[in-house]
């Protein structure tokens, strides 16, 4: 993937990377040097994250789960020699005073979120609810008044990641500050102009590196998403 090579890499970049849990890109580390591109070799920090109180009484962390969005700072340092740990870049991006970093859902963006969330999720929540998902665009970058405004996407038929807008009407919804650690992932994607492609206008092709398995079928008329 061109987006990812060993050229890509710069000082003072976000990247995203690949967790252990279910292999989907909900860690993050900032590029401190380039060492080497090749051999490919980089120093970074990786991003962490003490606490979830910017979300209100959350106990997301104390219960084992995985912060993908909020505040964060760098604290460990690593010397990484492989670059397919990595998912995207965070172009948007960018480590503040200190090395704090904000990293909220923005306009624009897809992103995964836990379809069965609750806020009673704990550490014996079983996987199979918990790794269900949906996929969503944002419409409006996220405020602690109102949270972030998306919109849900439907697979079209006979595709495994090409992905519309829900176009029902009320389809929009308000997700509030409260419930943001119901977003799992940012998804990297490609834009589809109708014309190029014989697909309806804009229509997303989500990177399948970072599409959960549970949603790597093709869809039917009977079975879209």
């Amino acid at each position: 993937d061109k987006d990812r090579t060993e050229e890509c890499f710069k000082p003072k970049q976000i990247w995203a990377l690949y967790d252990e849990e279910d292999g989907m890109p909900r860690l993050y580390c900032l590029i401190r040097e380039v060492i080497s591109v090749n051999p490919f070799k980089i120093h970074i920090s990786y991003l962490n994250s003490k606490t979830d109180s910017e979300f209100g009484s959350v106990n997301w962390l104390e219960s084992g789960f995985t912060k993908s969005c909020g505040n964060f700072r760098a604290w460990t340092s690593d010397i990484v020699d492989q670059v397919n740990i990595f998912s995207h870049v965070l172009s948007r991006e960018k480590a503040g005073r200190g090395g704090c970093v904000r990293i909220y859902p923005r306009s624009g963006d897809i992103w995964a979120v836990y379809r069965n969330w609750s806020p009673d999720w704990n550490r014996s929540t079983p996987d199979k609810v918990r790794h269900e998902y949906d996929m969503v665009e944002v419409l409006y970058d996220y405020s602690e008044d109102l949270g972030v405004c998306v919109c849900p996407l439907i697979k079209l038929s006979g595709f495994k990641t090409v992905y519309k807008r829900n176009p029902d009407n009320g389809a929009e919804r308000w997700i509030p500050r409260r419930e943001m650690v119901r977003f799992s992932h940012q998804v990297p994607y490609w834009l589809l102009k109708g014309e190029e492609s014989n697909l309806p206008d804009r229509c997303f092709d989500l990177d399948p590196a970072a599409t959960p398995d549970g949603l790597l079928h093709t869809a039917t008329e009977g079975n879209a998403l």
